[in-house]
């Protein structure tokens, strides 16, 4: 894009999206007599102007697929040229960008053909010449004058044109006297034409450089045809680099050749070198070498020559253009350079992208400025080497690449071959590619199209859902834009009616929009797995019963051996006769707590084992939940005076009557209550909150004791389970309560939760459904019975105080 852009008369401006130049062709360049480099990234609103919006405004209300027309002027170095322009947006080297292709703002009201016609119908002969006496153009009077169409007289010179050597002699002189004054003039002489003398005038006028030097266009021109012959050689050697290494190597050396010659006979130049840069060696090495140039570094200077040339590079420091040699930072290389009587140096980066590829290196052995106008011309050249260099280097690299890429494959294949694994690939609409059929028989007994119409296959990488899986279709679940990994098992059909379990691993590669996948059978592992869980579990649960029945033990053993302790010692104070009746009552009291402790423990085993086995009456009807609880509450407030316990109850509602079973509720109350009493801190009180929705009935117990560890929590209403275990517990208990909790609640179809922060307390909340019993006939029944509301207070109290 950048080499046609470099070959058009109109001048072209590329904006970036962050409104800075990005790009200027060459005819910019000559125009305004600056360097590429010196306008890159400079922001648009500080050199491009116009009389109305800014360039900035124009770009923001450019719409899709339009132009904007509009006169603007550039500014820089204090000189300003002034252009009309097309602003449009399309694309530079794939980056969304904007152009102005723009020609002189006289070009808005004529041409170089408007002007040509006018030149052309002029009665007055008009050309233009070269420094070499060439002619570049010549009007159609000019034409007539010597009776030849145009195309025979551009490149002809003044001897080709005029037989009389009088007439010869005199425009040599009058174009030398021209170049003389450098400025235009006048002169009168005669012709012969056609036998007849006439007398004509001749006006002629220079074009010069700023320096006020006669501007010699010749050199540029030929400078022109060497470019093309350079890219149609480079784009051959491009089209040449997959045809043999040795192929394209020959022809790039002998173009290095042609353009060395080309530099030192266009420029004047006494040496050029071009060198590329070795990444592997960080070196950079000289492909082409001619005349005086600087060749004889050692390996170290070379080395640090490199390593300073790229220091300087990514610093973004100047290094191209003409130096002197004082000029040159480096002390080695200019020594070496001076010891070569070389006077000045101009050096030329081969870059693409940014990336530093080598250098054209020219040397003088005299001031001179034959090269500064050149700067463009061998730019172009080094921009061309880059892209084909750079191909070169792709070329080589995907070579490589390819070898190594053939290898792996080689070696994929080989472990293939001597896997134990099913390894294959499924493409994106679900079809096998490929599949290591041997092993496939040797595992599920299958050929590679069996496997393939095998229903559950189908199903796993095609269908919605997969066969015993809760992942869905592989390809559903698969992200194409990403790569993903799947790892997961499933139970596969063996071709001979037995299942196996296959363990999968399923990675997704979004670029080929395939699946490829292996699968182990871990058939005898899932068996062993199984028997180990199992012995895990009988382990565990014999554990669990040993823990129990040594607790049940001890919960047995301690009320016994209590009631025990109290009759002998009625037996010996009464064989002495020496019992103190006021004891009787205390004694009676300890008896009577242990009786219930024992009769609480073996009520809950009866319950436990009831439930379990699905043998348990319940006396469900419609009762009143709020005053079940609430009585509840108040008879157990009598247990919490030496805890220093206040036991506070509240409700949202005063009365909701439910289907329930009045005894299993107080049963629920009762645990819970028993439980945040033995694990309450004193003083601190017992919150029993009642909330009363339509669709159900939330018992809250909430006490502000040691808490629960979270790890602890989901174990909780297991049966056996007790969490302070041994001897450092604070009070006693079977373990079971919490259980017995769980499961009346669920017989109600409800629900327990529990939330608790260690140190900060626990809460219990009973999720009851807010139904009533509609077979009830509409009864609702009281439940006021106090003396078995005390004597079950009695009961499950009876372990808290012992």
């Amino acid at each position: 894009m950048v080499n046609v852009f470099n070959y058009m008369d109109n001048f072209i401006f590329v904006i970036s999206l962050n409104r800075k130049i990005k790009f200027t062709n060459k005819a910019v360049m000559n125009k305004i007599k600056i360097n590429l480099k010196d306008i890159i990234d400079t922001p648009v609103k500080d050199c491009l102007y116009t009389n109305g919006k800014s360039i900035n405004n124009l770009i923001d209300g450019l719409g899709k697929d339009e132009d904007i027309n509009f006169d603007f002027y550039l500014q820089i170095y204090n000189k300003k040229f002034e252009f009309n322009g097309d602003l449009f947006e399309g694309n530079f080297y794939e980056e969304k960008s904007y152009f102005i292709v723009a020609r002189d703002l006289c070009e808005k009201y004529y041409n170089r053909s408007d002007l040509e016609t006018l030149l052309d119908n002029i009665n007055l002969s008009c050309f233009i010449k070269n420094k070499k006496g060439e002619y570049l153009y010549a009007n159609k009077r000019k034409c007539d004058f010597h009776k030849k169409t145009k195309k025979e007289i551009i490149g002809c010179r003044a001897n080709d044109l005029y037989d009389n050597v009088q007439e010869l002699g005199y425009i040599e002189n009058v174009e030398n006297e021209l170049i003389k004054r450098k400025e235009p003039f006048s002169a009168e002489n005669v012709f012969t034409v056609d036998g007849e003398k006439k007398w004509y005038e001749v006006t002629l006028s220079p074009t010069l450089n700023e320096d006020k030097s006669v501007k010699n266009i010749n050199i540029r021109k030929h400078l022109d045809k060497t470019l093309d012959y350079i890219s149609i050689k480079l784009r051959e050697i491009n089209e040449s680099i997959n045809k043999g290494e040795d192929i394209y190597k020959n022809n790039l050396m002998n173009l290095l050749n042609y353009i060395s010659e080309k530099i030192i006979n266009n420029f004047k130049s006494d040496g050029v070198a071009i060198s590329l840069y070795n990444k592997d060696e960080n070196d950079f090495s000289i492909l082409i070498g001619k005349g005086v140039i600087v060749d004889d570094f050692t390996i170290t200077e070379r080395k640090e020559t490199t390593t300073s040339v790229h220091l300087k590079y990514t610093q973004k420091c100047k290094l191209e253009g003409i130096k002197y040699v004082d000029e040159i930072e480096n002390e080695m290389v200019t020594r070496k350079l001076k010891e070569k009587n070389i006077y000045k140096i101009g050096i030329y980066n081969i870059t693409v992208k940014d990336e530093l590829l080598g250098h054209v290196v020219i040397t003088f052995l005299q001031d001179t400025k034959s090269i500064e106008f050149g700067y463009d011309y061998i730019k172009t050249i080094c921009s061309h080497l880059a892209v084909t260099i750079s191909n070169i280097n792709e070329s080589i690299k995907i070579k490589n690449e390819l070898k190594e890429y053939k290898q792996k494959k080689d070696y994929l294949q080989k472990c293939i071959e001597i896997s134990v694994d099913i390894i294959g690939k499924f493409d994106k609409n679900g079809n096998l590619v490929y599949i290591n059929e041997d092993i496939l028989k040797g595992i599920l007994g299958w050929s590679a199209k069996e496997f393939e119409d095998l229903e559950q296959i189908k199903k796993q990488f095609r269908d919605k859902k997969m066969v015993n899986q809760d992942l869905g279709s592989v390809y559903e679940n698969f992200d194409f834009e990403n790569d993903l990994t799947v790892h997961y098992e499933s139970k596969v059909l063996c071709k001979n009616g037995e299942y196996k379990w296959l363990e999968w691993n399923i990675k997704n590669y979004y670029d080929e929009e395939t699946l490829f996948f292996t699968a182990r059978d871990i058939t005898s592992k899932k068996e062993y797995q199984k028997n180990g869980k199992l012995l895990e579990q009988a382990v565990e649960m014999e554990d669990l019963k040993n823990r129990f029945f040594n607790n049940l033990s001890h919960e047995f053993k301690t009320p016994i051996n209590i009631i025990l302790g109290i009759v002998q010692l009625i037996e010996q104070s009464r064989s002495n006769n020496n019992y103190i009746l006021d004891n009787l009552d205390f004694h009676i009291n300890i008896v009577k707590r242990n009786s219930y402790r024992l009769l609480r423990l073996v009520q809950n085993l009866l319950d436990l084992s009831q439930v379990k086995s699905q043998y348990y009456d319940m006396n469900f009807g419609n009762y009143d939940i709020i005053e079940i609880v609430e009585d509840i509450v108040m008879s157990v407030a009598t247990y919490l005076k030496n805890k220093n316990i206040n036991l506070i109850f509240d409700t949202n509602c005063e009365e909701q009557i439910i289907s329930c079973d009045p005894e299993k509720i107080e049963r629920i109350v009762l645990n819970l209550l028993s439980n945040a009493i033995k694990y309450n801190k004193d003083d601190n009180d017992i919150e029993v909150y009642m909330d009363v929705s339509k669709s159900f009935v939330k018992i809250y117990i909430k006490d502000y004791g040691i808490g629960i560890e979270a790890h602890e929590l989901e174990n909780i209403f297991e049966e056996f389970i007790k969490l302070d275990d041994g001897l450092t517990r604070p009070c006693e208990g079977s373990g079971i309560g919490l259980s017995i909790v769980n499961e009346f609640t669920r017989i109600h179809k409800g629900e327990v939760r529990v939330f608790s922060e260690l140190g900060r307390g626990t809460t219990f909340e009973v999720i009851l459904p807010n139904k009533i019993n509609n077979t009830a006939n509409g009864n609702i029944k009281n439940n006021k019975n106090i003396q078995n509301k005390m004597e079950r207070c009695n009961i499950e109290f009876s372990d808290i105080y012992n």
